[in-house]
């Protein structure tokens, strides 16, 4: 899971790099359009609610963080 969670945000890292080459082009000297900067943050976005949805439906384990201490998370709650 892990695995595929950190393939995901490489694939929507170099995509984001990707559209922001595509979408500015060659502004060097003139200011970037609200469109131009919402193409890349639209991914961005996507990508936080898809860690959102990954890291609510798996539990402590799964994702990387010890048993035991979860356990204690849940003791003292």
């Amino acid at each position: 899971m892990d695995k595929a969670f950190k393939v995901i945000f490489i694939i929507g890292f170099i995509l984001m790099i990707i559209v922001a080459a595509a979408v500015t082009g060659d502004t060097a000297t003139k200011p970037l359009t609200g469109s131009q900067v919402a193409a890349v943050g639209i991914i961005a976005i996507l990508l936080l609610v898809i860690a959102t949805l990954i890291y609510e439906q798996f539990p402590y384990s799964v994702l990387g963080k010890p048993v035991k201490e979860a356990r204690k998370e849940e003791q003292r709650a």
